[in-house]
């Protein structure tokens, strides 16, 4: 049976994410994805790479079988580190084996000035948060080098748009990581004069990494200074949208 493939539509938008056992990270991704279909009128699904049966190759399944030929994913991810460059690419190329989908890889998140902003001003509206002296960026960390790197710099973008101190601290890694550490940078902020410190994820989905953090800072003995923020949740959806402006609609349909 042969099926037409919708003609002069834009492409749907696959949102792929890492994936997660948190109990709260697969319905954020689908909320996400909602989010970038009122933004753009794209079709728009949530995909991930490990721990849900929703896999590029099933959801490439699912738009195979209502007509589309091809689809935009855009990676959930911050830094061009190892899902970036492997993870992701290999996943894609085996959905486009398995079901005839082309799935064309667009842009991460990234690090650049339109996160930037987006942090700064999460921050500047969550109340206490808005009136910190200090900030800590806390992210998953990566092996890759220079990924680490990009996050600080991240970080010190941000707290230049807030006019404050700025340092970025990484959840995995070994030694001088994870939130012992977190709790310790915070103390230190407090020591050299911060009575405020906003502590923010570069997370996208609850995790346990995150609430792992958030549970050693609100035990600590420096809980009072500290603003923790939320992760971006349906706050990324702008940037996603932006990511999809060098995949335009497609604009012949064919038959197979």
């Amino acid at each position: 049976m042969s099926t037409t493939v919708r003609s002069g539509s834009l492409s749907p938008v696959v949102c792929l994410a890492h994936g997660s056992r948190h109990p709260e990270a697969d319905r954020t991704v689908v909320d996400i994805a909602r989010a970038v279909a009122d933004l753009t009128g794209r079709d728009s699904r949530a995909a991930y790479l490990d721990f849900s049966p929703l896999t590029p190759t099933t959801v490439a399944g699912l738009l195979a079988a209502e007509g589309w030929s091809e689809v935009v994913v855009v990676p959930l991810l911050f830094t061009t580190a190892f899902h970036m460059t492997t993870d992701v690419p290999e996943a894609l190329a085996q959905a486009t084996a398995e079901t005839g989908v082309e799935l064309r890889q667009a842009a991460g998140i990234g690090t650049g000035d339109d996160l930037a902003d987006l942090l700064a001003s999460r921050i500047r509206a969550r109340g206490d948060g808005g009136a910190a002296d200090h900030l800590v960026l806390y992210s998953v960390g990566s092996s890759v080098d220079g990924a680490n790197d990009r996050v600080a710099d991240l970080a010190d973008a941000v707290g230049r748009r807030l006019g404050v101190g700025a340092h970025a601290l990484v959840a995995t890694g070994g030694p001088g990581t994870g939130p012992d550490a977190l709790v310790t940078r915070v103390e230190d902020a407090v020591r050299r004069g911060a009575d405020r410190i906003a502590v923010e994820p570069l997370f996208i989905c609850p995790g346990t990494l995150w609430d792992n953090a958030v549970r050693a800072l609100r035990i600590s003995s420096v809980a009072r200074s500290v603003a923790v923020g939320e992760p971006l949740a349906t706050d990324i959806a702008p940037l996603i949208a932006a990511r999809l402006s060098d995949h335009p609609p497609q604009d012949e349909g064919t038959t197979r």
